[in-house]
């Protein structure tokens, strides 16, 4: 039991203090734009709106909540005229919500990203983004409890606690990136992406002297690759991300099987899909996924099965996360205003 109270205040406590609490989801290959401001609205799609719920360190009582995690994103194209449609704006928002722990740290993320897709020619594509935003970050101060609190068997309320440190802060972000698209003849799609996130390096200003975030450097790629079967498709990714001294490495493949195929060449009627597959995120977990997509509509799950030194806390069970993603052109809605 001992081991246990100290594992997790170890951990709560390299959150808070020793390192940045930063996004973490399995799904991300969902929605790109969670990482790098430059991969909006670079999908078929005109817009898009995404969510994805994560659940974490459930299995640890003394975490009391656990780590929950909410993301809410929106992506929208915007055509330049007389340029044949072939460059164009993107611009969105990426709301982030999370709680964490019994000392009920919260953050709220919100960012505005803004790029521009330049068609290098039919075949390949350069985005660059920009994301200017704000975090703020909170705690509960009564649920807190401090060294000279102990009295040799429990930790005694009635003793004054540590008032040098703030309960909430907030300050400004910057994110930029760049994303590079390559489509092939056989209906294979590559791409491969780079950004730095926390760009202004802001302050954790939990004190006067507050440490600043480290600024996070990304880098993904990745493929949607047919196959002889036209109903089966290949989807490899992979994501690294580097901040301070950390670095974390997310790798694995998605499978795609067409159960009804949609119009070719009106589009007006969208196939449906269902996909499944597993990735590994270095020296952390396994994560399994699966989902469907039915129309213009995605939804679906992942497993994160816990690998690390933590295995012994949480029984392997890491995190669980839902998503689901609304995938919508300017045309058709149009065409439905019209007939209505």
């Amino acid at each position: 039991m001992k081991s246990k109270i100290f594992l997790t205040l170890t951990f709560a406590g390299s959150l808070s203090v020793a390192a940045q609490h930063d996004r973490l989801i399995s799904n991300w290959s969902q929605s790109q734009m969670i990482y790098n401001p430059a991969a909006v609205a670079v999908s078929g799609a005109d817009m898009s709106f995404f969510t994805n719920h994560r659940s974490q360190w459930l299995a640890i009582p003394e975490m009391g909540i656990g780590m929950r995690s909410n993301y809410l994103n929106g992506e929208f194209r915007i055509k330049e005229e007389g340029l044949a449609n072939s460059n164009n704006f993107g611009v969105g928002f990426s709301v982030l919500s999370d709680q964490t722990g019994t000392a009920n740290l919260s953050t709220l993320s919100f960012s505005i990203p803004i790029n521009y897709t330049i068609a290098l020619d039919r075949q390949n594509s350069l985005s660059v983004g920009l994301s200017p935003g704000f975090i703020q970050q909170a705690t509960d101060r009564n649920s807190q409890t401090w060294e000279n609190q102990w009295n040799g068997s429990i930790f005694d309320p009635s003793i004054g606690v540590e008032n040098s440190l703030n309960g909430s802060y907030a300050t400004m972000d910057l994110g930029t990136g760049i994303y590079f698209q390559h489509q092939l003849s056989s209906r294979s799609t590559f791409y491969a992406g780079y950004a730095l996130n926390h760009l202004i390096k802001p302050k954790m200003a939990w004190s006067f002297s507050g440490d600043k975030m480290y600024m996070q450097m990304v880098l993904h790629g990745g493929a949607d690759l047919a196959t002889r079967n036209r109903d089966f498709r290949i989807q490899p990714n992979l994501l690294f991300f580097r901040e301070g001294n950390t670095n974390s490495l997310t790798a694995g493949v998605n499978f795609e099987n067409t159960i009804k195929e949609g119009s070719k060449i009106t589009g007006i009627n969208k196939s449906n899909c269902v996909n499944y597959g597993v990735y590994y995120r270095h020296k952390d977990a396994v994560v399994a996924t699966f989902g469907m997509k039915i129309s213009q509509f995605r939804f679906g799950l992942s497993f994160d099965a816990n690998t690390s030194k933590l295995n012994s806390a949480t029984g392997g069970i890491g995190g669980v996360e839902l998503y689901f993603k609304a995938l919508m052109n300017y045309k058709k809605i149009n065409a439905q205003s019209k007939m209505k």
